[in-house]
């Protein structure tokens, strides 16, 4: 896969998954965890089926779409310990 390949397979994935993170970040999706990691890990897991790499794809393209930062990166340090 090329760099711009790449690219456009974030920016896409950050499209599709815009209004999670609009409902995340706006308050629709109750906040139960500090930056709401929990959310972002079982998102993460579910869309990935729980593989690492993919879920660091995933992770991005949430940065992309405006997700807290800190919360992704919690998400990833609790449901995908290295």
């Amino acid at each position: 896969m090329t760099k711009e390949q790449e690219t456009k397979l974030i920016l896409d994935l950050a499209e599709d998954l815009a209004p999670f993170v609009r409902d995340v970040e706006g308050g629709k999706i109750p906040k139960t965890t500090r930056n709401s990691y929990s959310t972002y890990g079982q998102m993460l897991t579910r869309l990935s089926k729980g593989k690492r790499n993919v879920a660091l794809v995933l992770s991005y393209a949430m940065l992309q779409a405006g997700a807290n930062a800190q919360g992704v990166s919690d998400a990833l340090q609790a449901f995908f310990p290295e």
